[in-house]
Order: C-alpha cells, then sequence, then structure tokens
C-alpha cells in the first residue's frame, strides 16, 4: 500500500488528518461508523423481512376485502436509506399514517402512494380501478382522507401480529399526513429501513410503504438479533440432521476392479464373440465407489461367497498418476 499512497494521501482519504476532519466540520460530510446504522442494521435484516412477508400477507387479505380482482401483494427487499431519499422518492400527495408501537422507540410510517390511494377510494364508490386517468391534485379529497384514516386503523391488528414473531408491539394511529417533509421527529440524514409492498391490481401497478427509523429498534435490538438467531441455528441443527440423514441414506454403486489389462488398439479392432481376453488372477483388488477408486483389498471368498476384504483407503489422486 505504500508504494501507491503517500501517508499523508492516506490520512486525507480515511479522514484522519487535519485537512480531512476540518472538512468534516466545515462540509458536513458524515463519518462512517462501523458499529452502528447502516453497518449494523444488516445483521437485523432477516429479521425484518420475515415480519415485512408476514405483513405483505396480510395486507393482501385486507385489500382483497376491498378489490376482489386484487392480483397480489408482494414485500419487495429491505432498503437502508436516508430519510432525504426517501422525500425524493415518494413526492406529495402520499397518504401518511404516523404509528406509535410501543416498545419502539420512535413511529412507525405507512405511506400508500397517490395512485392507490386512488384507486381504492375510486372502487369503494363504485368506480373502476385502472381507469387509465392520472389523477393530479396537491391533497387528498375529505371523502379520501376519511376513507384512509378508516384502512389505516384496520391495518393495525394486522401490523402488531406481522411483529409477533420477533417482539410484541402495540401500535396505535398518532397523526397523519400527506407530505413527508411535514413528518415530525425524522432529520434529513436519519437512517430508515424502508420496505417496498408492491402492490398489483388490475391496470394499476402500486405500492405502499412501511417506513421504520433506525432509532426506533434500539429496544428491541436484541429480539430482532438474538431470538431471531437461537430459532436459526435451532432450525440449522434440525436442518443438519436430516441432511446427514439423508446422505447416509444415499446408495452408491461399489465396483472391485479384479484385473485390467492393456492392448494396442489393432488388436481392439479386431476382436470378435468368442475371443478370450487373458487377465491375472486377482489377490490385490482396487474398490471403486461411484467410478473413484478410494479402497484396497484382497479377493476371496466369504461364506461360499465371492467377497474383498477391505485392508485400507486409496488415495484417489495417486490412482492418476
Amino acid at each position: 500500500m505504500n508504494d501507491i499512497l503517500e501517508p499523508a494521501e492516506l490520512d486525507a482519504l480515511m479522514g484522519l488528518g487535519k485537512e480531512g476532519a476540518t472538512a468534516d466540520r466545515q462540509g458536513g460530510s458524515d463519518r462512517y461508523d462501523f458499529a452502528t446504522q447502516d453497518y449494523a442494521v444488516q445483521r437485523l435484516i432477516p429479521a425484518l423481512s420475515l415480519v415485512q412477508t408476514q405483513f405483505a400477507e396480510a395486507l393482501k387479505g385486507r385489500l382483497r376485502q376491498l378489490i376482489p380482482d386484487l392480483d397480489g401483494v408482494r414485500a419487495e427487499r429491505v432498503a437502508v436509506m436516508k430519510f432525504d431519499e426517501m422525500q425524493r422518492m415518494l413526492t406529495p400527495p402520499c397518504d401518511i399514517s404516523t404509528i406509535s408501537a410501543a416498545p419502539l422507540a420512535a413511529p412507525l410510517y405507512l405511506v400508500f402512494e397517490a395512485d392507490l390511494v386512488f384507486a381504492l377510494v375510486d372502487h369503494f364508490f363504485g368506480g373502476q380501478v385502472g381507469s387509465g386517468r392520472k389523477r393530479l391534485q396537491s391533497e387528498f379529497s375529505p371523502s379520501e382522507s376519511r376513507f384512509m384514516q378508516q384502512l389505516a386503523r384496520a391495518l393495525l391488528p394486522d401490523l402488531a401480529q406481522s411483529w409477533h414473531s420477533v417482539v410484541e408491539i402495540t401500535p396505535q394511529l398518532a397523526e397523519r399526513h400527506s407530505d413527508l417533509r411535514f413528518v415530525d421527529g425524522l432529520q434529513p440524514r436519519d437512517t430508515v429501513l424502508a420496505t417496498r409492498f408492491a402492490v398489483s391490481l388490475p391496470g394499476l401497478d402500486s405500492a405502499i410503504w412501511l417506513l421504520l427509523p433506525w432509532a426506533a429498534i434500539d429496544p428491541v435490538r436484541e429480539q430482532l438479533g438474538g431470538h431471531g438467531r437461537v430459532s436459526r441455528q435451532d432450525h440449522d441443527d434440525q436442518w443438519r440432521q436430516r441432511l446427514l440423514g439423508g446422505v447416509e441414506a444415499a446408495r452408491l454403486e461399489v465396483v472391485a476392479r479384479l484385473g485390467q489389462t492393456a492392448m494396442p488398439l489393432s488388436r481392439v479392432s479386431r476382436l470378435r464373440v468368442g475371443d478370450v481376453i487373458p487377465i491375472e488372477s486377482p489377490h490385490n483388488v482396487t474398490v471403486l465407489i461411484e467410478s473413484l477408486a478410494l479402497l484396497a483389498g484382497t479377493f476371496g471368498s466369504h461364506q461360499g461367497q465371492l467377497a474383498v476384504k477391505v485392508g485400507g483407503c486409496v488415495d484417489p489422486l495417486s490412482m492418476h498418476q
């Protein structure tokens, strides 16, 4: 490394030099802390993915009560991003429900994209989903807001049930907004765990988002990363035992090679039915398992049957030298 970068360049690259420290303070850049946030949250994602998959099933059942011909709801991967990125992705209006969920230390945010809100409300009042109309408006109507408030309340038990396998939460609807910029309690550079639930309706593909601030999981981090690991370890032990049992029960072809000889191609080409190929009387025998020479033994008989007595193992690589 010293042949590539000078010590001063290394300090500047890692932000350890004075100039790098000054740039951090004046330029507003973030130092990367491997003990928290983006790095540490990776070990929690498997448990969170399980929660979101269960919530996707609950969403599908709830939305099918409103739209029977709903094609499906699919939970996509948990994404780690900054809150200002979410603000740029989810342009207003969006239906945003702020949900307190003790013992989580910060609220969850359930966000419906505008097209999905319009489709759900239109269908509820007798319209058709996917009519091809593009609704352009900056706020939802009072009817749309009341409808979505009732839907958000109906989803609270489903949200609690989806978290049940990891930690018990008590979700309650706290606030509602139509623009992420008006959401209190989150700063632009705060880390959020965002899961997009792709919703497929006839003629319309839209989405629901569930935003989980990094700060929210502090009180339950051990449950997310601890109990989940114990459960996975138990599951791994069961899987290992089943795999071992399956391997031990597998049937293999075992061949005792009594002898071999070599002859020129000219003779092989003249072989006819009834020709005799002489081989030496076998004594030392090589045993092949699935065509791989692994054992050596002696040829003889046992209880009136021809048999091979295993004398030891063979290095399969030496057979090809």
